[in-house]
């Protein structure tokens, strides 16, 4: 009993039980002499009793799984059932089908009768075998019907062979001999089938089950011992025959009882519980509702309950009580007993906070309202309320909520309102900052009153501070703060005034330095009180800090800052415009600072640069200058202009960088980018951007012609003498065309030995033919060897029509396949004609 479930443990002993006694009453019948029992085993009804008992056992089967409500029926319940309905029917035929029976359709016989055996025998097997494999659980897809019709077709193609040819089944039985081979083999399969549904479940056994698991498992067990004596037996009507039917029925009833178990017992069970779990929570929920009640009436709030569709309402006493009313006196009560005593002025906001609550907006309804006493004055009332269930179509339904009288708390803080506008007022005449700073016993230090110009001076508000100084020791400066806590913790201390100077850093001003005095008033329970002022301190020390800090910036500074009047004369320069100019500043006081340039600037670009000064305050770009040994350098020039209080300009201050090394960096950078490594050539993205001028400049009426160019020969000429002669080779012959082009013309490598070049005169061909003239010349390379190559063009002139560059180029790379094919060593211009097969000779 060690590998199953203790849920099962009991059951499963009396299952393992009767299996022992069957098992032994096997073995007793095997050893035993059984002769005593032979005429009884002759008993013909005996056999009709005892199979009417198994077929009633089978039908009850069925008939508890069919009649078990679907909801709460297994899928497993109901193959068992309908299978073991077909069992019956097949028994009944069985029975029928027996030696000494009368004639059913066909004579009785053994044979007969064991078919129908074999067959019942079969479905009962593969029924329970089936039903323990699969998930016992609710299948609400299964339909019970199709299962019928499944099991009835089986029954009906037993019944349509074996009834009307019996002898055309396999012998089974040889009167005088006993069982054949083959009737012992399908007994010995149908035993182990049994045994595999007990093995398994034996297995399921391990865990919590929801079905009997230890019924079914001693009913496959029994089954399995049933089908055993049919292997023994040599006479139809011996007692190893007998003994089967005996324990089939046993099985029978095992079933019968674990389908009762899950069927009937298993849910009425459950209902039991649910029945006194029932009344458990209705006497838990009446003690609730007690308790409830007992803390509402200690909260002395008045509670109501409103049905958003219907309009009922259900109030308590004590919101009777609250207008000086009795409940019964408001009697019919509904939504417009409260519409009637509320304020009008309150109906359309409290309405519209109930809407929004309704629709989701806010987790629960809340609205101070008005109502009117009994005695003719208003009570203001704290109404909250949340809404709890919905209908069917999921339409609000019932909100539950309290109403409570706060019209002394609102008083309160009505006189307290009051009473804080008239100190803050005051408090907002004089200067400075007024405040109340109470430190507790623990430490924590609020600000129950801080005037409102507190957020001014150090950038909190006053609500802020009132519960905590969190917000003011945020501002204080990280050097100053603290010095200031252990100045605030001192005065508590020994309860003795407070004064100090800190600094705090204000969110939107920056640095402020504050002057704070207050005078202690200790209280009787032990709390400081310290009633004083802020006062703003910065003036002329932040002014002189100011003038200091730029003076150490302006020497400090890495960038060259130079400084000119409104006549543009020098004035002032830092360290850095010295070491970058070269010159000593007293040098070039009074000066003008055009003096440092280059001489690259025309005037035009100095009226440029003061122009957009005067315009905008401030201008940026690139200026050469002439470093005082003589070099030139480029800077990063920013000026901007300081005005007087009038706006006048009153002077130019101008900020310079070095930038000569980046600047040669970027052109070697722009170089690597638009230029082919080897040649030195325009690459395909600086062509692509020459090429877009060239097709806008031949839209304005300019000439142009593209020509794609390819080596002839280069490859053999390449490979023979190998590729760093062959870059040699390359590198010649573009310098030799680069030299031969005229001013605005582009020659460009695309890659290997592909050239494009942009012809912009009129007259293109000798162009072209001084080309062909200087790729023909033999190219000298290492070792006193020569190279010599061809090259073949196609052209493309522009002409109206032409959508883009790209279109030159496709025409241009279609005239060149031409001039291959023509012999190479030439050109060929493109024309329609051509495209369509027809080629221009060379000329």
């Amino acid at each position: 009993m060690a590998y199953v479930h203790p849920t099962h443990a009991r059951a499963a002993q009396r299952s393992l039980g009767v299996l022992g006694v069957g098992l032994a009453g096997v073995l007793a019948l095997w050893w035993l002499p059984t002769r005593w029992a032979a005429g009884l085993a002759h008993y013909l009804p005996l056999h009709l009793a005892l199979e009417t008992a198994s077929i009633v056992a089978a039908v009850l089967v069925f008939a508890v799984a069919w009649l078990t409500p679907e909801r709460s029926a297994a899928a497993n319940t109901r193959i068992l059932g309908c299978c073991f309905l077909g069992v019956a029917v097949l028994d009944f035929t069985h029975m029928l089908s027996y030696l000494g029976m009368p004639d059913f359709i066909t004579p009785s016989s053994p044979e007969k009768a064991i078919d129908f055996w074999i067959a019942a025998r079969l479905l009962a097997a593969l029924g329970m075998l089936t039903a323990v494999l699969l998930p016992w659980r609710v299948r609400p897809g299964l339909s019970p019907g199709l299962l019928l019709l499944a099991v009835g077709a089986y029954v009906g193609l037993a019944h349509a062979l074996f009834l009307p040819r019996p002898e055309w089944a396999p012998r089974t039985f040889i009167p005088g001999q006993g069982l054949t081979g083959l009737k012992i083999g399908i007994e010995i399969g149908l035993v182990l089938l049994f045994a595999a549904s007990a093995a398994l479940l034996l297995r399921r056994m391990r865990a919590p089950c929801g079905f009997d698991a230890p019924a079914l498992f001693g009913a496959a067990g029994l089954m399995a011992l049933s089908e055993l004596f049919f292997t023994m037996y040599a006479q139809v009507t011996d007692l190893y025959n007998l003994a089967g039917h005996l324990y089939k029925i046993a099985a029978h009833a095992l079933l019968f009882r674990a389908l009762v178990v899950d069927g009937i017992r298993r849910p009425y069970a459950a209902l039991e519980r649910s029945r006194h779990e029932l009344a458990d929570n209705s006497a838990r929920l009446a003690d609730e509702r007690q308790r409830l009640e007992s803390i509402l009436a200690g909260t002395r709030a008045g509670t109501w309950e409103w049905n958003v569709q219907t309009g009922a309402t259900i109030f308590n006493a004590r919101w009777a009580e609250m207008l000086g009313y009795r409940l019964d006196e408001l009697e019919p009560l509904s939504i417009d007993t409260w519409r009637r005593f509320a304020h009008p002025d309150d109906l359309a906001d409290s309405d519209a906070a109930v809407r929004r609550h309704l629709r989701g907006e806010t987790p629960y309804y809340e609205h101070e309202t008005r109502m009117r006493h009994r005695a003719g004055h208003w009570i203001h009332v704290q109404d909250r309320g949340v809404l709890r269930t919905h209908t069917a179509d999921g339409a609000p339904e019932w909100m539950f909520g309290t109403h409570i009288d706060i019209t002394d708390r609102y008083r309160a803080e009505q006189e307290r309102a009051g009473a804080l506008k008239r100190l803050r007022q005051l408090s907002e005449s004089v200067p400075g900052v007024l405040f109340e700073c109470r430190v507790e016993d623990d430490g924590k230090v609020s600000f129950p009153y801080v005037g409102r110009q507190i957020e001014a001076l150090i950038g909190c508000r006053a609500e802020e501070a009132e519960h905590d100084a969190a917000a003011f020791y945020a501002r204080l400066h990280p050097d100053d703060g603290a010095r200031v806590r252990d100045e605030i913790r001192h005065a508590r201390h020994g309860m003795h005034d407070w004064n100090a100077s800190f600094r705090v850093v204000h969110p939107l001003y920056g640095e402020r330095r504050i002057r704070g005095e207050a005078r202690c008033q200790p209280r009787t329970d032990g709390v400081g009180e310290w009633f004083g002022y802020l006062q703003d301190e910065t003036g002329t020390h932040r002014d002189q800090e100011r003038l200091r800090l730029g003076a150490r910036v302006f020497d400090a500074s890495q960038e060259g800052i130079l400084v000119t009047d409104a006549a543009v004369r020098i004035v002032d320069m830092n360290p850095a415009m010295e070491a970058l100019s070269g010159h000593a500043k007293a040098s070039l006081l009074g000066r003008n600072p055009r003096e440092l340039g280059s001489g690259r600037h025309d005037a035009a670009f100095f009226a440029e640069m003061y122009a957009s000064l005067a315009r905008d305050g401030r201008w940026q770009g690139e200026i050469w200058n002439r470093h005082a040994s003589g070099e030139i350098y480029v800077v990063k020039a920013s000026m901007s202009t300081v005005l007087d209080e009038s706006g006048r300009i009153e002077h130019y201050v101008g900020v310079f960088t070095d930038i000569s090394a980046l600047t040669a960096q970027r052109d070697h950078f722009s170089s690597l980018a638009n230029f082919d490594a080897l040649t030195g050539l325009p690459n395909r993205r600086l062509l692509d951007d020459r090429l877009q001028q060239a097709v806008g400049n031949a839209r304005r009426g300019k000439p142009l012609v593209v020509c794609m160019l390819d080596l002839d020969g280069f490859k053999p000429v390449n490979d023979s003498v190998g590729h760093a002669e062959g870059d040699r080779l390359l590198v010649e012959l573009a310098q030799r065309m680069q030299h031969i082009l005229r001013a605005g013309e582009t020659l460009a490598r695309l890659g290997g030995d592909e050239f494009v070049l942009l012809l912009v005169d009129g007259d293109f061909r000798p162009a072209l033919e001084r080309v062909l003239e200087v790729t023909r010349a033999p190219v000298a390379l290492s070792g006193g060897r020569f190279a010599r190559v061809t090259a073949s063009i196609g052209a493309s002139a522009y002409r109206h029509g032409v959508e883009d560059g790209a279109q030159l180029l496709r025409e241009a790379d279609q005239a060149l396949y031409r001039a291959k094919r023509a012999g190479r060593n030439r050109w060929v211009m493109f024309a329609p004609e051509a495209a369509a097969g027809v080629e221009t000779p060379p000329a």
